[in-house]
């Protein structure tokens, strides 16, 4: 959306819009990528369109409007009560920071695990159970259906496709 600006926190009216479809293999990377692509598009034609009086602005509905807080570290966090398709969601919305994470028990302490890449499956289980761990990745069930990890992150360690981290890796 190109829009003017005002006083609020945006609430200007809009001059113009795009849309974008979110694929199932995006995440906010690519889609901030993407995005800033479409946006850059867009502003080069709405200027000069705007500037010669051919557009004309629309105001925007306040219905429907919800502010969105800033996101923090602690967000990322995954509660695996809740269903599979949530955490998946969370876990795209979040790459790269904070990123969805959980943690895996270790002495002294538990280890954080960053969660890159995921998919949701059907297999259920109780919540934070992991139901299958091979190189096709890691299965945990969630509130509902499941998530299959195919690339995370120990603390301090590299990317890994799950393959990879279970090489190395005892769950």
């Amino acid at each position: 959306t190109i829009m003017k600006m005002d006083a609020g926190l945006d609430t200007g009216a809009i001059l113009s819009q795009a849309k974008t479809p979110i694929h199932s293999e995006d995440n906010s990377e690519t889609l901030h990528d993407r995005l800033a692509r479409l946006g850059a598009e867009l502003l080069l034609k709405t200027i000069p369109e705007y500037v010669a009086g051919r557009i004309p602005s629309q105001a925007q509905s306040a219905e429907g409007v919800s502010y969105a807080s800033k996101i923090k570290k602690q967000d990322g966090h995954i509660d695996w009560t809740q269903p599979a398709r949530v955490i998946w969601n969370r876990v795209r919305g979040l790459v790269p920071w904070p990123g969805a994470f959980s943690y895996l028990p270790g002495q002294p302490q538990p280890h954080l695990l960053k969660i890159w890449q995921a998919e949701v499956v059907e297999p259920s289980g109780q919540p934070g159970e992991i139901l299958q761990a091979d190189k096709t990745g890691i299965v945990v069930a969630c509130g509902h259906g499941a998530l299959r990890i195919l690339k995370l992150q120990l603390e301090g360690g590299r990317r890994l496709t799950t393959q990879e981290f279970l090489a190395g890796h005892e769950l």
